[in-house]
């Protein structure tokens, strides 16, 4: 079987367990848990005095068969967390932040959005790229 990607449900779950032992993460919840059922994979959370919500859509090549179980790649080390780029919303910065920091080996880059050239206005977000090179794309939901 062929590597498969980061998918939106484990990182779904990886965000609301990392939210969960931020100082600053609330009681996250899946979205669908709040009343949200636009989208199947997302997370609301609670950070800088205000409720969050994230959409989880992942990119994953040809080939990535979901009926099978995820075979994990890492990275030769973990993410460093200062390399998060800077500029963007509270919103990006908090999740890329989180994740960049969890240590895990499996992210290799971050891109925030709004601080993007040409970004267009209301298109906030993050994308998480991973040693499998699979993307995850948290738009903030509003």
């Amino acid at each position: 079987m062929e590597d498969s990607f980061m998918r939106p449900a484990r990182f779904q779950d990886f965000v609301l367990d990392l939210a969960r032992i931020a100082p600053d993460g609330g009681q996250p919840k899946p979205l669908a848990d709040v009343g949200e059922k636009r989208y199947p994979y997302g997370v609301v959370a609670h950070a800088g005095g205000k409720e969050i919500r994230y959409q989880i859509i992942a990119e994953s090549r040809a080939g990535d068969d979901f009926d099978q179980p995820e075979k994990i790649r890492e990275a030769d080390q973990a993410f460093d967390p200062d390399a998060v780029p800077a500029g963007g919303l509270f919103e990006e910065r908090w999740l890329a932040e989180l994740v960049a920091k969890s240590g895990t080996r499996e992210l290799t880059d971050i891109a925030i959005w709004s601080a993007r050239e040409g970004n267009r206005k209301g298109n906030d977000g993050v994308t998480f790229f991973f040693a499998d090179s699979a993307k995850i794309y948290a738009r903030v939901v509003r």
